[in-house]
């Protein structure tokens, strides 16, 4: 910021009309620029004053002093806006965090197919594919059996 820039935000400053980036440039500038400093003070003087003087209080005593407390105030006032904009930062990426991670669990969860556990099956191992199922056998021998069960026959071998 130049002088001719803080210059003109002098009264902007006293007023408390400046905005958060104007005000924390301005303050850096009074504090390296001596010059400026110099003119703030002048004009908060002047300012304060005429303004003490139409509501009709007492003029203040050390209007340097006064000077010296707004800027710390404005100072504070800076950092305590700077450290809530950060925290609302910080909490809205936590929880934009916090939502993938449950979403994400959530997709893990409910996208997996159900297990389907066989709790009975009638399924049979057969040793080779060209024989027969064991249920076939079992069925065509007790059929034979029924069939030759009082001729006394021994079973066909194939």
């Amino acid at each position: 910021m130049t002088c001719m820039e803080a210059q003109s935000l002098i009264t902007g400053f006293i007023n408390d009309e400046l905005e958060i980036e104007e005000l924390e440039e301005f303050i850096k500038h009074i504090e390296s620029c001596s010059e400026c400093r110099e003119e703030l003070e002048v004009y908060y003087a002047l300012l304060t004053a005429m303004k003490q003087l139409d509501e009709d209080k007492n003029l203040s005593q050390d209007y340097s002093k006064e000077l010296k407390e707004k800027i710390v105030q404005t100072q504070e006032k800076i950092i305590h806006l700077k450290y809530n904009y950060y925290r609302k930062k910080g909490v809205l990426v936590t929880i934009i965090i916090i939502m993938a991670v449950l979403f994400s669990i959530r997709y893990y969860f409910y996208t997996q197919e159900p297990e389907n556990p066989v709790v009975e099956s009638k399924f049979r191992l057969r040793y080779s594919f060209m024989e027969k199922r064991f249920d076939e056998y079992k069925t065509e021998l007790d059929r034979y059996l029924e069939e030759h069960k009082e001729e006394g026959t021994t079973l066909p071998i194939e």
